[in-house]
């Protein structure tokens, strides 16, 4: 009696957690929607992508229409964005997923409403909404606005940078140069916060062949983007000046 009551037992709960198993697969959870004091925080002008899962009816697949609108401080939605203006979105492999470029700083909200295709009865799931804050990733600015002063030497020179914020590795910097009076640009990757600005030994940025003290070597920030294309705003240390020494033509010895 017992080994029967036993088996009854242990078939009672395989029988429970095969259903749960079932119910679980047949039901899909809509994805956590970030709180108002965490929206989805990107930066202007930076490109992300946004995605929901993909489902393909035979040959046919779902149809997922994404629209954006403007929103308040409380992201409560307005008027629809506009596209080319507000933002910029392109389909990636699938309509299921997004390339959104964004344009204009302020809020918004991200709709996104898959539906069957019309084969399949164009049944509509949940409708997916996501916040979205565009405003500044985070800044850059040199640690320090002067170097010291050396003699010439060969090799590139490395600049320290501070930062404040998000900031999304690595960064793409856009410096100009002033060499002796001559100017020029340039832009160089940075991999993550401790990396530094490294100036190529090619520019000749600590040559100084002449006789005379080179005291106007400045390097200037003019722009810089994160790795999404966001624009980091550039700080008051912007530049960074220090003087290349001349060597001494000194002559060989003498004797009398």
């Amino acid at each position: 009696m017992k080994t029967n009551y036993l088996i009854k037992v242990i078939g009672s709960m395989l029988l429970t957690i095969m259903l749960t198993g079932y119910s679980f697969a047949q039901t899909t959870t809509p994805p956590t929607q970030p709180s108002l004091a965490t929206p989805h925080n990107v930066g202007v002008n930076s490109t992300h992508i946004y995605d929901v899962a993909y489902t393909v009816r035979g040959a046919v697949p779902n149809v997922y229409t994404w629209t954006i609108y403007t929103a308040n401080s409380s992201y409560v939605k307005g008027a629809a964005a506009t596209a080319g203006i507000d933002y910029n979105i392109t389909a990636g492999g699938n309509d299921a997923l997004q390339n959104i470029e964004w344009l204009v700083a302020g809020y918004y909200v991200v709709d996104l409403q898959e539906t069957n295709p019309a084969a399949f009865g164009s049944c509509a799931g949940t409708l997916q909404s996501l916040n979205v804050f565009v405003g500044p990733t985070g800044t850059v600015e040199f640690s320090t606005a002067t170097g010291t002063d050396q003699c010439p030497a060969a090799g590139g020179y490395s600049l320290a940078l501070a930062y404040t914020g998000t900031v999304s590795y690595p960064i793409t910097v856009d410096v100009q140069y002033t060499i002796a009076g001559a100017t020029s640009t340039a832009t160089i990757s940075v991999a993550n916060a401790g990396a530094t600005l490294d100036i190529p030994a090619g520019v000749g940025f600590l040559a100084n062949a002449t006789t005379t003290d080179d005291l106007a070597r400045t390097v200037t920030i003019t722009g810089a983007k994160d790795s999404y294309g966001g624009d980091l705003t550039i700080e008051a240390t912007n530049a960074h000046a220090f003087a290349v020494w001349s060597i001494p033509a000194t002559t060989t010895i003498r004797h009398d």
